[in-house]
């Protein structure tokens, strides 16, 4: 059994798509696909055991009964705890406070003419570093909102989707996923 976890996109935001964790924590271990279901803060972090290793299999399974409980659609990205882990230690911005940084997680592998877009894009102040499944961002401030590198930019210039969370967010994720 691998442990994973799926990050969704845009949910509780501005009272739009409203989801409670614990309604969704239920509703995702009615069919045993998924389990010891664990969520973090209010904005789509789920963390799960799995005899299920595809996560093609595992984002359509959360859509679909996302979608047939609320009514909507609602984008979503699992990682193995594994992967997560690597990409964690691989953090070329370690050093920095990570009240400064987010991760950028992509739904699918960009074509190679987009990455390259991406990777000279003039983001300055901030910086960024793009990896294979994700791009690393370095705020120049506290303020995301304020930086010229974020996920709508990701997702314009490579054309596809994406959905960012702060490092922080990332740290406790693992960290829940470590006690599964």
């Amino acid at each position: 059994m691998g442990t994973s976890i799926a990050i969704l996109k845009g949910i509780n935001v501005g009272g739009h798509k409203k989801i409670k964790m614990a309604e969704l924590r239920d509703l995702l271990s009615e069919e045993g696909l998924l389990e010891n279901i664990k969520t973090y803060i209010q904005s789509g972090n789920i963390i799960f055991n799995s005899s299920e290793y595809n996560t093609a299999t595992l984002e359509h399974f959360i859509q679909k009964k996302i979608k047939a409980h609320y009514g909507f659609e609602v984008q979503t990205i699992v990682i193995s705890a594994k992967n997560l882990q690597y990409i964690i230690n691989e953090n070329p911005f370690s050093e920095i406070d990570i009240k400064r940084l987010h991760c950028c997680f992509f739904k699918s592998e960009p074509i190679i003419q987009n990455r390259q877009k991406l990777e000279i894009f003039d983001a300055s102040p901030d910086q960024f570093k793009t990896a294979k499944d994700c791009v690393y961002i370095c705020c120049a401030t506290e303020r995301y909102s304020q930086a010229r590198i974020n996920n709508s930019v990701a997702e314009k210039i490579l054309k596809i989707n994406c959905t960012t969370r702060n490092w922080k967010t990332c740290l406790k994720l693992i960290e829940i996923a470590d006690a599964l």
